[in-house]
């Protein structure tokens, strides 16, 4: 055993253990050749300190000290140290690492507790897509006509019979509406009706999870989801006003404006704006405000709008004018269309069909590699609809994926199943557990696929700008998670002799914060300066009093947090320096805007 502990070392040895933190690895990688200095935060370990198993396996329960941090006897000094640089209390991990080929972990810490996996769960919900349906699945949505077509026209309803798809984007309904024209439609004199019918779910179109409606990673589910229920907003400033473009455009829908415009360079960009429904439910509106700084020049945000009716009706709308259609009805939603149609002997056969161009194996990259909520959920009910007589509410989805695990023998005590995508307070699953669904998955004919459709370390996904420069890179398969109080990894990593292991680290409990010091960024952007010979900088430094806040957070591409530096100065300090605050901002040379330092009068 001791041989394996030393070839998987001899692979992850050279990896830097740090501790870091949203928004701080980035705003560490963009400044890595100024700061010459790595800034630990306070809050989760990293990939690299879970892969440092270094000493003889050990099922390690707790420290003999007592003591309420992750230091126990059996754990190898370099993980010793990060937990304890990161302060995380026992209890509040759990690690495990195993290798495929067979055999007792290497490492287990607290392997057995329930903990959040945050979107780590989307391993379960993929791995049962994948062999439920298998890897060249495609999705088909199909449109039926309730009326007459006379010539160029249809007097009466066009009906689009939503067939589940997660991904149903704008080049998918570019495509549809070409082959409707092609086939002699032009204009619809009546409605377009979605019928959803394959889900049995609420009126609900967004999750009230962190109580911002406009973050994509809140959509719920439905059954003819179209564009993930989220555009583009483009920001083009021009003098004191802006121009607001959506790609894709929606139809029919006001743009309420409230944009605050400010000269100098760009401390305001797109990320800060804020986007909320608004209007009634046939003549929508969207407000956009912030302050938005005209040197930031364009940019551009996503962001979840409207109902799903009322996305779907500007969606198709705006595609089927750009087409050369005309249409002035309304979009309704209708549960069963299409099987009144066939009752009523109206409609044999679809008039239309769209295949998905996309098979489920690369669906099943989507969800992983980027962490995509909504793809995953749509998923978890989509293979629960195909074995069952009805459709699926999101309960029964929930219990067709513990049957199936049961079937396979993975039976998990500990297991609760929310929505499948991690986006829950209320999942749980042991480290353990999630290690045997690795091993499992491994002996699957889909193992390569699936092993692939994880973020690779350094090279793409939400991994992709994560330890670049270390050992590991391009030697691991990890899925991450992050919620507030949770940061999770699970996957598969390559020892330097070929042998591949399996390894999950779940931490729960902690939570978000920046660095314990706010003074330790502070001092290391002083040296910065001084090294630089910016005086300017290095005075409004050592006479600010530093904080860090949390100012935003973006789950769309795994979990991002948003920090700003704020430096409170007394106003005798900050007068006589405020005409060359400028020149601080130059010798920063491009930082994240979102960290971009802020002076305010004290």
């Amino acid at each position: 055993m001791s041989a394996q502990i030393e070839e998987l070392w001899s692979s992850v040895n050279r990896a830097t253990i740090v501790v870091f933190l949203g928004l701080w690895s980035r705003l560490r990688a963009k400044l890595r050749a100024k700061l010459r200095a790595r800034v630990l935060a306070s809050w989760s370990v990293s990939l690299a300190a879970s892969l440092l198993v270094v000493s003889p396996p050990v099922l390690a329960q707790g420290s003999a000290t007592g003591s309420n941090t992750a230091v126990v006897p059996g754990l190898p000094a370099a993980l010793q140290q990060a937990f304890r640089a990161a302060g995380l209390p026992q209890q509040d991990v759990g690690l495990i690492v195993v290798p495929l080929a067979g055999g007792a972990p290497l490492l287990a810490l607290n392997a057995n507790e329930a903990l959040n996996p945050a979107s780590t769960m989307k391993l379960l919900t993929t791995y049962m897509g994948l062999s439920e349906l298998g890897a060249g699945f495609r999705w088909k949505t199909r449109a039926y006509l309730r009326g007459v077509l006379q010539g160029d026209v249809l007097n009466g309803d066009l009906i689009l019979q939503g067939g589940g798809d997660p991904k149903f984007v704008i080049e998918d309904l570019t495509e549809f509406i070409a082959r409707m024209r092609q086939a002699g439609l032009r204009e619809i004199r009546g409605n377009l009706v979605l019928d959803d019918a394959i889900f049995n779910l609420d009126d609900r179109s967004v999750e009230q999870f962190d109580g911002d409606p406009s973050q994509p990673y809140n959509v719920r589910p439905h059954g003819m989801l179209m564009n993930f229920k989220a555009t583009k907003f483009m920001i083009q400033p021009h003098g004191r006003d802006a121009d607001i473009l959506l790609d894709p455009p929606l139809a029919d829908v006001v743009i309420d404006s409230d944009l605050r415009m400010t000269p100098g360079r760009c401390r305001y960009g797109a990320n800060g704006l804020v986007i909320r429904d608004g209007g009634t439910e046939h003549k929508p509106m969207i407000r956009i405000s912030g302050s938005y700084s005209n040197e930031c020049g364009l940019q551009s945000v996503f962001a979840a709008v409207l109902s799903h009716r009322q996305f779907a009706h500007g969606f198709f709308k705006a595609a089927w004018l750009a087409a050369g259609g005309a249409w002035q009805g309304q979009t309704v939603l209708e549960r069963g269309a299409v099987a009144k149609l066939r009752d009523n002997g109206s409609a044999a056969a679809a008039w239309l069909e769209w295949l998905s161009p996309r098979e489920l194996g690369e669906v099943v990259s989507d969800i992983n590699k980027f962490s995509n909520n909504v793809m995953a959920r749509q998923l978890l009910l989509y293979t629960a609809s195909v074995r069952q007589p009805v459709a699926p509410t999101v309960e029964q989805a929930r219990q067709y994926l513990l049957n199936w695990l049961d079937g396979k023998g993975l039976s998990f005590p500990e297991l609760v199943v929310d929505n499948g995508s991690g986006l829950s307070r209320r999942e749980r699953i042991s480290a353990n557990s999630m290690a045997k669904v690795l091993l499992h998955a491994a002996g699957n004919g889909n193992a390569q696929l699936y092993r692939n459709s994880l973020p690779r370390v350094g090279l793409d996904g939400t991994m992709k700008s994560r330890m670049v420069n270390e050992a590991i890179a391009g030697n691991a398969w990890i899925k991450t998670g992050s919620l507030n109080d949770v940061r999770s990894l699970a996957g598969y990593v390559d020892a330097s002799s070929g042998k591949r292991y399996s390894v999950v680290m779940l931490i729960n409990g902690q939570p978000m914060v920046f660095p314990k010091s706010a003074e330790a960024v502070a001092a290391t952007l002083t040296e910065l300066f001084r090294h630089q010979g910016n005086h300017l900088a290095c005075e409004v430094l050592e006479n600010a009093k530093p904080r860090i806040e949390e100012t935003g957070y973006d789950n769309w591409d795994g979990g991002l947090y948003l920090f700003t530096l704020f430096l409170d100065l007394p106003l005798k300090v900050f007068a006589p320096i405020e005409p060359d605050v400028s020149q601080m901002d130059l010798a920063m040379i491009e930082p994240p805007r979102e960290t971009m330092p802020v002076m305010r009068r004290a």
